[in-house]
């Protein structure tokens, strides 16, 4: 297992920590809500959705995260400026931390002026400063002192692990004039098979930086694997989604994004964190944290 050469940040973002060497701290699973064809969503230009069943949705995958010590954090996406500050304002009483992952800048805009309104921003992780970010997003972004931002390292012209490694100066240089002081990396997963570079980056970029890195390693599945589950069935398209997931895990990934819905992922993460946990001990590195996947799994209880 890694040992990383640069020294690793750690970011406490609303209680949860993300970052460090692996075995250091969990992975933290970013469960996506409110996605494209999401049926919480019921008329996202306007902003409305079903609160009470989205409440329902994130403690069912609060109490399952609980059971393994796995740390949650909501990934909100907004595809309008209403329903993105709808969507913070509705997170707000569950105390998690969670990003604001907007389809244009307008909407991520709407969720940082919101969040900044009701004095949350130790909580949110604004998603995303790229190569494409504007100066106008940037200069409007910085006025609010927002801590931490996603690093997105995509590179449209050189779609290569090095490709995205090599703009990542580039991509925190913005982030810097944005005001952020917290940097997280999304090495930027844009097909089926790229958790596979895009781990690669990971290991690169904590190597070099030492910030915390990641992706969202199966949102591709079920546009580019759709028939998975006719050739292999329900089961085996389930546990192709949680192997992809949990693969980015084993080269250093300090979190990942999934389907908020999709509670199987949680046991099958924290097992490989586990494994992980117990192998960086015999490196002398340790987790501080009293509950961790190591303590949760392996107790005999049951």
């Amino acid at each position: 297992m890694w040992v990383f050469e640069a020294e690793q940040h750690a970011y406490d973002i609303g209680g949860v920590m993300v970052g460090g060497q692996p075995g250091e701290f969990p992975t933290a699973l970013c469960a996506s809500i409110f996605y494209m064809g999401d049926k919480l969503i019921l008329n996202e230009e306007a902003g409305e959705f079903d609160k009470d069943k989205a409440y329902e949705v994130v403690q069912a995958m609060r109490d399952e995260c609980a059971k393994a010590g796995v740390p949650l954090i909501i990934d909100m996406i907004g595809g309008s400026t209403a329903a993105m500050a709808n969507y913070v304002e509705w997170i707000e009483p569950t105390g998690l931390p969670y990003f604001i992952d907007g389809t244009t800048p307008a909407v991520r805009m709407a969720g940082a002026r919101k969040t900044v309104e009701l004095g949350i921003g130790d909580r949110c992780l604004f998603n995303s400063i790229g190569p494409e970010t504007k100066q106008k997003e940037i200069d409007e972004v910085r006025e609010l002192g927002l801590k931490t931002c996603i690093v997105m390292t995509h590179n449209s012209k050189v779609p290569t692990f090095q490709g995205k490694f090599d703009i990542a100066d580039e991509c925190l240089e913005k982030a810097d004039k944005a005001g952020f002081t917290q940097f997280i990396f999304d090495t930027a997963v844009l097909d089926l098979v790229e958790p596979g570079p895009c781990s690669k980056t990971t290991y690169l970029l904590k190597d070099k930086y030492g910030y915390p890195s990641g992706c969202s390693p199966t949102h591709m599945v079920m546009d580019r694997w759709a028939w998975g589950s006719k050739k292999f069935g329900k089961l085996g398209y389930t546990c192709t989604k949680t192997s992809l997931a949990t693969s980015t895990i084993m080269m250093g990934a300090d979190y990942f994004m999934y389907g908020i819905k999709q509670l199987e992922i949680v046991p099958a993460m924290a097992m490989v964190d586990s494994v992980i946990a117990y192998t960086q001990r015999q490196q002398k590195i340790r987790s501080t944290l009293k509950v961790t996947p190591l303590s949760q799994l392996m107790k005999q209880e049951w």
